[in-house]
């Protein structure tokens, strides 16, 4: 047996052998590793006795000390598109006033609660056995006047009167997830909380996690991501001294395959042509079940519907926070994450489609490419002089402030760089280097490459290709959108004149771009406020005609057009 400590938590796993990556997740340790291991993305750099190496790639020998203090905190973004919606949560509450027994009523205590309830108008005809096992012992300590919860016809609790009454809401990213407590009685938000998605550990993207899931099971990474949701939710209630046992509602979006490995259903057919879900229907559920401790017995966790197997609830969420059922003109709805889901159209109808967009503008398939934590370019401006002898004066953000250096360059800043250097004329139109070489230094070390501009190029055509099929498909041209926009984290730290400057939005469409967001995360909220927005959710996902572009012959011609810079 190996020792290996990692620091700066001087956790130590004791290993036969295999990877560091591998002993890193014996240790509970999560590192980042966006190709699942395989060597090829450079992403999983450690110090291992003060040597820098790749952690999937190095095998374990001996004992080691493995330095793990530059990995640093994520960007993760929380908030969004908000609006305002009455408390009406699916989990009702009332509280009545129940006869207590005597000799001339022998009547049991549930047939008497019943009879109160029947008094409120409220029916019940499912009752969970916690709810009877403790149903004399809350009546007696309570004189009898007790609050019931119920969902429908089921009894959730019984307990006692002015207890709080939570409800959690949560995106589940790819990369990182979201998570809300909400009060259920007024609906505000009480507290929230985030971490990276710990799935990332086998792979940066829904095709890596499928193809784990399809050669090894669902079971790990279901375990991960159920664990993930009960820490958040026992992270939030920590924040205002709240407890489990009284939270009576759950809702969760997702990405198609992150939804269905919440589940516990292999996402194998997304694998595979023609690429559907396994389940697209809105679901409810019970919370205990998928991981959620020590909630009440009858807790409700309410799945949102998926549209196609790229088009995920998500998307849906998403949509009903920017209520693009009742848009009055024609609008643009684009989340960019490890894909680039889209919808547009206005309260009439709807069309949505997905494209292979994500990876590059998240850093994994870029050089110096990384995610949104410390150290990365998040913003660039080039002067140039003469872009034939590229003798530039560079402005940077760097996320972490000007003395933090930079250790590698996120979407919004590769974005900006290369719009910066159409705009400048350091790349033409074909996307080459007009100055003849093969990368372009940002900061010591961090350099954007020719492949890399490739990256971007198939990435924005991708994206472009896919808004122009939307428009051909609703009848109409880019010039008939009158709002754009531009959900998730990448959305909000990007610039909207990069977008444009690279092709990736129309440049006409600039003056119309704005920002929303988590609005997924936003919608998710909604649907735990009340339960009207979470029916009006599964409604949404049927009105969204999807367009699978690859099969549409045209989409190659039209994709191919997009891949030039103007």
């Amino acid at each position: 047996m190996h020792n290996i400590t990692f620091l700066p938590t001087n956790i130590t796993a004791a290993v036969e052998g295999g990877t560091i990556l591998e002993a890193a997740i014996a240790a509970g340790l999560r590192l980042d590793a966006p190709c699942g291991g395989r060597g090829k993305c450079g992403k999983c750099k450690v110090r291992a006795n003060s040597e820098t190496v790749l952690a999937c790639q190095t095998l374990i020998d001996g004992d080691l000390t493995v330095d793990l203090s530059e990995a640093a905190g994520h960007r993760i973004l929380m908030g969004g598109l908000s609006r305002e919606v009455a408390a009406d949560p699916a989990v009702k509450s009332v509280i009545v006033d129940v006869l207590k027994p005597s000799t001339s009523d022998l009547r049991d205590c549930y047939t008497r609660l019943l009879a109160a309830l029947a008094e409120k108008e409220v029916e019940i005809s499912l009752v969970y056995p916690e709810v009877l096992q403790k149903l004399y012992a809350t009546l007696e300590a309570n004189s009898y006047t007790v609050e019931v919860l119920y969902y429908q016809n089921e009894l959730i609790a019984i307990r006692k009167p002015g207890e709080p009454l939570y409800g959690a809401a949560f995106d589940i990213g790819t990369t990182t997830i979201a998570a809300y407590l909400i009060d259920l009685y007024t609906g505000a938000e009480l507290a929230s909380a985030s971490m990276l998605n710990p799935q990332t550990t086998y792979g940066a993207d829904v095709i890596m996690r499928t193809k784990y899931s399809v050669e090894h099971g669902v079971g790990e990474l279901t375990r991960l991501i159920r664990s993930a949701l009960n820490d958040l939710t026992q992270e939030c209630l920590t924040h205002v001294l709240g407890d489990a046992s009284n939270l009576a509602l759950v809702t969760v979006v997702g990405n198609t395959c992150m939804h269905h490995l919440f589940a516990g259903i292999n996402p194998e057919p997304l694998a595979y042509a023609p690429y559907t879900a396994a389940i697209t229907e809105a679901l409810t559920l019970n919370a205990r079940e998928f991981g959620f401790s020590g909630v009440l017995p009858g807790a409700k966790l309410f799945l949102f519907p998926n549209i196609a197997g790229f088009v995920g609830a998500d998307t849906v969420g998403a949509a009903l926070a920017a209520e693009m059922d009742e848009a009055e003109e024609i609008t643009l709805l684009i989340d960019i994450g490890t894909n680039g889901e889209m919808v547009l159209g206005d309260k009439t109808r709807l069309v949505t489609c997905s494209t292979a967009a994500g990876p590059a503008f998240e850093g994994a398939a870029i050089s110096c490419g990384m995610r949104g934590a410390e150290g990365a370019i998040d913003h660039v401006t080039l002067e140039v002089s003469d872009p034939l002898k590229p003798a530039v004066k560079i402005s940077l953000s760097v996320i972490g402030g000007e003395s933090t250096p930079a250790k590698g360059v996120c979407g919004s800043g590769l974005i900006d760089a290369v719009s910066e250097f159409v705009r400048t004329g350091i790349v033409d139109e074909s996307g080459k280097f007009s100055f003849g070489g093969s990368e372009f230094s940002l900061s010591p070390g961090v350099t954007i490459t020719q492949k890399d501009i490739r990256e971007i190029q198939l990435a924005k055509g991708a994206m472009a290709a896919g808004i122009e099929m939307m428009c051909a498909k609703l009848g109409i041209s880019d010039g008939d959108i009158r709002r754009v926009l531009i959900a998730g984290a990448f959305g909000s730290y990007m610039r909207p004149e990069s977008a444009c400057g690279i092709g990736l939005i129309p440049k006409q469409l600039l003056p119309v771009v704005s920002a929303i967001g988590n609005a997924a995360g936003q919608g998710a909220k909604l649907a735990a406020i009340s339960i009207a927005e979470f029916t009006r959710a599964a409604g949404l996902a049927k009105k969204m005609e999807y367009l699978e572009l690859a099969a549409d012959p045209a989409f190659n011609d039209i994709f191919v057009d997009h891949l030039s810079f103007e």
